[in-house]
């Protein structure tokens, strides 16, 4: 059995379908219920903001790629021929677009990512990034970086601030080989090490060293 009913977004004026599904298993029913509001308000933003966008893209020399669902990581894609440089000014327009239309605040960990055509491999290849989440563009060998320090302060709560990379073995790192989860097969791995600071000053490092797990480590530095 299917029952569907039609609600209207009051923020926006949209409007959307729930609908609710009965499955009569061995013993009893279970209820599903799914709704499409997530595509229903990626297609306003998109709509509302689309005129605007497009003149911005015009003017900085790139198209924009929408995503065949809801974004999850990257709200467009922007192709390009140009450098990340001759596009941040269109980039940061269209990120401040965006944010301005996205009343329920879904894209705020979105990005926009600028891409470059691989004529050898035939397919468009990232290049740099936008974050919504702290107004930055960087390239995308950087994007790493980010990554880490968005666990860091989630894990901590606090504005962290990238201080250098480096690599080293799962042995060498301050404390790492005494944790509860280590496993000595990793001693002699290299690993990725995220050296950074807090708001406050105390330094700080980050690595993953259960990359399977995605478990992360976060110790005190020198």
């Amino acid at each position: 059995m299917k029952t569907s009913a039609n609600f209207t977004d009051d923020a926006c004026g949209f409007e959307f379908t729930i609908t609710s599904r009965a499955h009569k298993p061995k013993i009893g029913y279970i209820e599903s219920t799914y709704n499409h509001w997530e595509q229903c308000y990626y297609d306003y933003v998109w709509d509302t903001t689309n005129a605007r966008a497009e003149a911005i893209a015009k003017q900085a020399g790139f198209t924009l790629e929408k995503e065949d669902q809801p974004p999850i990581r990257p709200y467009a894609e922007l192709h390009t021929d140009r450098t990340m440089e001759q596009i941040a000014d269109g980039m940061t327009k269209l990120g401040h677009l965006v944010k301005n239309a996205d009343v329920h605040h879904k894209y705020d960990h979105c990005e926009l990512w600028a891409k470059h055509y691989d004529s050898e491999k035939d397919i468009w290849m990232n290049y740099a990034f936008y974050r919504f989440k702290d107004d930055v563009i960087d390239l995308d060998e950087n994007k790493d970086i980010y990554y880490y320090m968005d666990n860091a302060e989630e894990q901590l709560g606090v504005k962290c601030i990238f201080e250098r990379k480096t690599q080293m073995k799962g042995n060498e790192i301050p404390g790492l080989s005494s944790h509860e989860y280590y496993d000595d097969d990793d001693a002699n791995r290299v690993m990725d090490v995220y050296f950074f600071h807090t708001e406050s000053g105390e330094k700080k490092l980050i690595a993953v060293f259960q990359v399977a797990q995605n478990v992360y480590y976060i110790a005190d530095a020198a």
